[in-house]
C-alpha cells in the first residue's frame, strides 16, 4: 500500500487500533460528533484568536467573549442543558486565561501553524497550536489541552505528539526547540519539558514502524480502553453485539405498529398509553419496557380492550398506579 504521509493523529489512531485507522484514513468513514471535540475546538479557537497576528495588544475582554459566543460549536452534546454547562465552563476558563495572559502579552512566531515536512521520505503533517521565541533565541512549542486530566511530566516525556512537533519545528525554522510545553486550559497551568537525541530516535523509530505496518496492510482490530469506537458494525469483536441490538430494537419498535393478531383499536389504545406515560413524566426506556413487558409478544397481548382502557384511566388518575401495574 502506497502511504507516505502521516500525522500524529493518524499514528495515534493506528497504535490504538489498526482497523480504526483503515476505516477513517483509508476508507474515509467519518467520526461521530463528540462533546469533548466541540468543547476543545471551541477553546482552541479562542486562545488562537487571542494571539492572532492582527493584535499588537490583547483584544478587549468583551470582544474576546463575544468571539467565543459567535464561534461556539454545538455538535455532539446530548442535551441543551449539558451544552449550556460546557459553555459556561468554557467561559470561566477563558476569562481566567485572558487575565493571566494579558499581563505579559507578546506576539508568537506562529499560531495554529500547519506543517508539512519531509522526514526521511515520509511527509509529516500536523497543526502546532503556538510557537514562541525565547530570550535565548530558541523556540518554545506550546500545545493546548482541554481534557479533565492534568498531564504529568512523565506524560510529557513520553508524548509522541511533542516529539513530532519538535522534529517539524526544527525543520521548519532551523531553530532548536528548547521547550515543549503543554498548557492545560481547564486549570490554566503549564508544564514544560525538552527532547534529547534518544527520545527523538525512539519517536522516529515508532513512526517508521507504523508506516511499515500500514504498507503491509496490517489492519487487525485491537481491543483497548476506547472500545467500542464509532464503527462497531465493522469490527469482528463487536459486530455481533450490534446485530443483536438492532434485532432487539426492531422487536421493540414492533409494539408501535399493527401486529397481525391485534385489532386496530387495541393498537390505538397501546399508543395512547405510550403517549400518556410520556406526558406523566416517564422516560422512553421505562415506558417502552413497560409496554413491551405487558403487551408485547412475550405476553401474547393478553389484555382485553376493557383492561387496556382501565389501565389508561388508572394512569390518568395517578402516577403511583404505574408501579402497581408494573410490579
Amino acid at each position: 500500500m502506497m502511504i507516505n504521509k502521516l500525522s500524529y493523529s493518524a499514528i495515534s489512531t493506528y497504535l490504538n487500533c489498526p482497523l480504526q485507522y483503515k476505516l477513517v484514513y483509508i476508507d474515509g468513514l467519518k467520526l461521530l460528533p463528540k462533546p469533548y471535540f466541540s468543547f476543545g475546538n471551541s477553546l482552541h479557537k479562542l486562545v488562537a484568536y487571542f494571539f492572532k497576528d492582527m493584535f499588537l495588544k490583547p483584544p478587549a475582554l468583551d470582544d474576546f467573549l463575544k468571539y467565543y459566543k459567535d464561534n461556539w460549536l454545538s455538535e455532539g452534546y446530548e442535551t441543551k442543558e449539558n451544552e449550556k454547562e460546557h459553555f459556561l465552563l468554557g467561559e470561566n476558563i477563558l476569562k481566567e486565561f485572558y487575565n493571566l495572559n494579558k499581563k505579559d502579552y507578546k506576539k508568537p512566531i506562529s499560531v495554529e501553524y500547519y506543517f508539512k515536512v519531509d522526514f526521511n521520505n515520509i511527509i509529516l503533517t500536523g497543526l502546532i497550536d503556538r510557537v514562541d521565541k525565547l530570550p535565548s533565541g530558541n523556540l518554545e512549542i506550546i500545545d493546548y489541552k482541554s481534557g479533565k486530566v492534568i498531564p504529568t511530566i512523565y506524560d510529557l516525556n513520553e508524548d509522541l505528539q511533542l516529539s513530532i512537533y519538535h522534529i517539524a519545528a526544527e525543520k521548519t525554522w532551523n531553530i532548536l526547540p528548547e521547550k515543549l510545553t503543554i498548557y492545560h486550559l481547564r486549570s490554566n497551568t503549564s508544564l514544560s519539558t525538552k527532547r534529547g537525541i534518544k527520545q527523538l530516535d525512539k519517536a522516529k523509530e515508532l513512526v517508521f514502524k507504523v508506516l511499515e505496518e500500514i504498507k503491509k496492510g496490517n489492519f487487525k482490530p485491537k481491543i483497548g480502553r476506547f472500545c467500542p469506537c464509532d464503527f462497531p458494525q465493522h469490527c469482528p469483536h463487536f459486530s455481533k453485539e450490534v446485530k443483536e441490538e438492532n434485532i432487539k430494537r426492531e422487536d421493540n419498535n414492533k409494539i408501535f405498529k399493527k401486529p397481525k393478531k391485534i385489532s386496530k383499536e387495541k393498537v390505538m389504545l397501546i399508543n395512547e398509553l405510550w403517549q400518556l406515560m410520556l406526558k406523566k413524566g416517564y422516560n422512553k426506556e421505562d415506558a417502552k419496557f413497560y409496554i413491551t413487558f405487558n403487551f408485547g409478544k412475550e405476553k401474547g397481548i393478553e389484555l382485553t380492550l376493557e383492561e387496556l382502557k382501565s389501565a389508561i384511566e388508572e394512569f390518568k388518575d395517578s402516577k403511583d398506579n404505574f408501579k402497581r401495574v408494573y410490579d
